[in-house]
């Protein structure tokens, strides 16, 4: 395989596997406080938990509570053999924090070895250019595009499956719903690859009983789906998770993601499986930093 093809590969699933498949994080910095809830004797049906939880989720998302916090995120990439072992390891360390209006992840090691000279000055041409384009679109009253397009935990994603109880757990001490999800039979949204994996992919959701906020997520694609990144694959298995937990009373927020990809390359040429593995540490407040946003 040609470098260009492995670069384009590895950015992919270093940067694109986070927006593919969910891009769970935007479920967690949706999420705020709230206090115990009187739920009164008859038990919630898994259809009236969800949407609890949606609405708390499409509120929080709309005060752009995320940026009030920054915090470490501590990537790795591993590339598997066949049998499943770790042949290579690429990591990273960024620093998460609000920039014009986003959360911006700015690369401060590699390989835990802090960046070259070389590697310094690419990352502060990437975050001018992120400035001015994010700046362009503000212009415009939009949004930048890989905003657009980022899947969010909210009624158009979650309408295209059916949910059921499947019993109850504890998540850091914290009693939660389970509460299982499958797409739904018939025509559902089929605009791309993204709503293909979407259509394709069976879950759940684990949803605290004291706030409806998500306190974790497991996903499964069960059927392969043909991909473009920069070069054609067909993405023949995704299994992920994502946990969260408190930063502070009442917010919780990512604090570990794993996602185990096994794709298929230009015709069955070449197969490639990775495990990507973000945790999200060190959150801490953000003085004076505006949290309103941008309609969508």
């Amino acid at each position: 395989m040609s470098e260009h093809m492995s670069k384009t590969l590895r950015e992919s699933l270093r940067g694109g596997a986070m927006a593919c498949l969910f891009s769970l994080g935007s479920i967690a910095f949706a999420q705020g406080p709230g206090g115990d809830l009187e739920l009164g004797a008859e038990p919630l049906r898994a259809e009236e938990i969800v949407e609890r939880s949606l609405d708390r989720s499409e509120e929080k998302e709309k005060s752009g509570i995320e940026l009030a916090f920054e915090c470490v995120v501590n990537s790795a990439v591993e590339t598997l053999d066949a049998e499943g072992r770790v042949t290579d390891v690429e990591t990273k360390r960024s620093r998460r924090y609000p920039l014009e209006g986003y959360l911006y992840d700015e690369q401060v090691e590699r390989d835990g070895q802090a960046l070259s000279p070389e590697q310094a000055r690419k990352e502060r041409r990437r975050k001018a250019s992120f400035v001015r384009e994010a700046r362009k679109q503000l212009a415009r009253g939009e949004r930048l595009e890989s905003d657009r397009r980022r899947m969010r935990f909210n009624h158009e994603l979650m309408d295209r499956y059916r949910t059921a109880l499947a019993g109850t757990e504890e998540i850091l001490g914290h009693a939660c719903w389970v509460v299982q999800f499958v797409p739904r039979e018939g025509d559902l949204p089929n605009t791309g690859s993204m709503d293909r994996a979407l259509n394709q992919s069976t879950g759940r959701l684990w949803i605290k009983k004291s706030d409806f906020q998500v306190a974790r997520v497991s996903f499964a694609m069960d059927a392969p789906v043909r991909y473009l990144w920069g070069l054609f694959a067909t993405l023949r298995k995704a299994d992920g998770r994502i946990d969260f937990a408190p930063v502070e009373e009442g917010h919780w927020m990512p604090s570990r993601f794993e996602l185990e990809l096994d794709l298929q390359l230009l015709l069955g040429v070449k197969a490639i499986r990775r495990r990507i593995r973000n945790e999200w540490t060190d959150y801490r407040r953000v003085d004076n930093v505006a949290t309103t946003r941008v309609s969508r």
